[in-house]
């Protein structure tokens, strides 16, 4: 490996989950190299490719907000340049999601699902992290901002399944709902406490359960199961405010709601996850983003898995390494290897272009800056 490429690893390698990056600062020759390698180090890896191009530019800001992720990016270049998420990335890691992705800015065509659709600035389209897609975006600025969340916080779960890949208006009606409110609350992430995170986070999950319900012209079918789907997310809200207590048990949750140890299990399976699955998850979450945090370099590897519920230090280890692919002590060192820069992802300024004429369709080329990686904000 040239010493160059070495660098330019290093600097993307494993990234935190909490990392804002742009290729401010990085040699002209070397942009595209470092926004594809950080992509292909995120929880939801995807490759970036693209026609080389000095003038290329690209800045990304990720917030992990309650049960959603938001993530912001922009991109720029004279030639296109595009995201793929193949089948092999998909079995390296998976974190079985969908991303509703607001495009504000371009043009960009993206293949999934069995659809083939153009994306132009207000339209929003929903992805399936399981499966592949492939997208491009034109010369220009791009501009996108994405929603990620767990599949099994949607009602209507199977019928979602076909707008997948769909082209969804946010200029009217619901979607135009969706898209005011998902705009203002990245704009405005910065002011919200974090008790905030959770009830903004569910009621934007309802505002897009009822777009998508208007989609498919099911509403009538949404009242019972949104019912299911509250408890479930009033169960979650309560698991989150007490992660730190090691004792926190499936018997204290449903007893706690008011429900049968029965009924929360089943709850929880019908959304494709365990209560013990969910537990484990929201904590190693936690203990990655602090593990992440420097302004916690100081506290112990110890001290930050007991503070959220994990206090056996061998049975900590075992699970994040099984989760995570590293021990928690090299996680932590390989994140400290990693240049941040925050950029400001709401300026809607775009980035430079240059002139240059019309880009030719290159319609077997796949990629898309549709794609998010999950972070953790405090909240």
């Amino acid at each position: 490996m040239h010493r160059r490429d070495h660098d330019l690893a290093s600097r993307t390698r494993d990234l935190p989950p909490a990392a804002s990056f742009s290729t401010d600062g990085i040699p002209a020759t070397d942009r595209l190299t470092f926004f594809r390698d950080a992509f292909l180090q995120t929880v939801t890896p995807a490759e970036v490719y693209g026609d080389p191009d000095p003038e290329f530019s690209a800045r990304m800001k990720m917030d992990e907000f309650g049960m959603v992720t938001l993530t912001g990016v922009v991109t720029g270049s004279r030639r296109r340049r595009g995201l793929r998420r193949t089948p092999e990335l998909i079995r390296r890691c998976d974190p079985r999601g969908y991303r509703l992705v607001l495009y504000q800015q371009g043009g960009a065509t993206l293949a999934h699902n069995h659809h083939r659709i153009r994306l132009t600035p207000g339209d929003m389209t929903l992805v399936d992290t399981s499966r592949p897609y492939d997208g491009w975006d034109a010369a220009g600025s791009s501009r996108f901002l994405s929603v990620e969340f767990p599949r099994g916080l949607l009602p209507l779960r199977d019928s979602v399944d076909r707008l997948c890949g769909a082209r969804l208006s946010g200029r009217s009606g619901v979607g135009a709902l969706v898209w005011a409110f998902t705009t203002r609350l990245a704009q405005d992430i910065g002011h919200y406490r974090p008790p905030d995170a959770m009830r903004v986070s569910t009621t934007l999950l309802e505002l897009m359960s009822a777009a998508f319900a208007h989609e498919l012209d099911v509403e009538e079918a949404l009242p019972a199961e949104s019912h299911r789907q509250a408890l479930f997310r009033r169960v979650q809200v309560f698991i989150e405010q007490h992660l730190g207590d090691p004792a926190l048990a499936p018997s204290i949750i449903a007893e706690a709601h008011h429900i049968s140890l029965r009924t929360l299990h089943r709850l929880f399976e019908s959304n494709g996850v365990t209560v013990a699955d969910w537990l484990r998850t929201r904590r190693l979450s936690h203990c990655r983003r602090d593990l992440a945090d420097p302004s916690l370099h100081e506290r112990s590897i110890h001290a930050i898995a007991a503070h959220w519920g994990l206090p056996t230090a061998a049975h900590f280890t075992r699970i994040f390494r099984a989760a995570y692919g590293l021990s928690p002590q090299d996680y932590r060192a390989s994140t400290r290897n990693v240049n941040q820069v925050a950029p400001n992802i709401n300026d809607s300024s775009p980035l430079p272009i240059p002139h240059s004429g019309a880009c030719d369709d290159h319609s077997q080329d796949t990629g898309s800056a549709l794609s998010g990686m999950p972070s953790s904000r405090r909240h």
